[in-house]
């Protein structure tokens, strides 16, 4: 018997994992699979991580705002008045975006431990017309601050940096969001595939990409479950862009 292949397709991303059973691998030598409380909090934002990366590579494409919110110095607000103004202009956003046959998608995150509050929010755009407009026109407290997500497709930086972020403030108990994130419900989450690999006992510890993608090779990794104690891999691939530095190399 072989390995088991797990693929998830994401926007223009297909993360990949390749893994044994408890039954099925050599088991790494002085290995355990009973995870370390500290182990298993890494683990555990790990997985928060990769479910807002596949959110956003699924929901979210190139041109779509990456917005910042701020407060002047002297209304910086509670985390509790913080989570009202976020709920109050996402209301007020969906109402708009409806009135132009748009439903709002959106990611947040709202940033304030040893620094200055403030929301972060990643919104879809809206045809022939400016999100970003409407952001400005709602924001009553300071000046947006707006970026677009580039034609990548490959969000993993942004998502590891609000995971990052808000694993400091999501367990207080100070009116705030009490969650890592939030998002609206419509967005899609990617469903895995899994399948069994008969044909070979082993994988390459360099993977190779299927045509029209290429391998982010900083997401490439070859490690030990701390469950199973077996041997896994995973990587993502990326959908190659024509005219891209990618095109053409295979």
């Amino acid at each position: 018997m072989g390995y088991y292949k797990t693929t998830t397709k994401a926007g223009a991303t297909v993360e990949v994992t390749k893994s044994y059973t408890k039954r099925i691998g050599v088991k790494s030598k002085g290995s355990k699979s009973k995870a370390t409380p500290e182990e298993m909090e890494k683990i555990n934002q790990m997985n928060a991580e990769r479910t807002l990366r596949l959110k956003i590579n699924a929901n979210f494409v190139e041109g779509d705002p990456y917005v910042t919110l701020t407060y002047p110095r002297n209304k910086r607000p509670t985390p509790k008045e913080a989570k009202n103004n976020i709920t109050k202009i996402l209301g007020s956003m969906r109402k708009i975006y409806r009135k132009l046959g748009t439903e709002l998608k959106y990611v947040n995150v709202t940033e304030y431990k040893n620094k200055a509050i403030h929301h972060h929010l990643i919104i879809n755009q809206i045809p022939d017309h400016d999100a970003a407009k409407i952001v400005r026109k709602l924001w009553k407290f300071g000046r947006p601050h707006f970026q677009f997500l580039d034609d990548t497709g490959q969000y993993k930086k942004i998502a590891a940096y609000f995971i990052k972020e808000t694993s400091k403030t999501f367990k207080e108990n100070d009116g705030g969001h009490m969650q890592r994130y939030s998002c609206s419900r419509n967005l899609v989450m990617p469903v895995s595939k899994t399948e069994i690999i008969k044909k070979a006992k082993k994988w390459l510890p360099d993977p190779k990409p299927k045509k029209g993608y290429y391998i982010d090779q900083d997401t490439v990794y070859n490690g030990i479950d701390p469950f199973t104690g077996r041997e896994y891999q995973k990587y993502t691939m990326v959908q190659i862009i024509p005219g891209s530095v990618w095109d053409g190399c295979g």
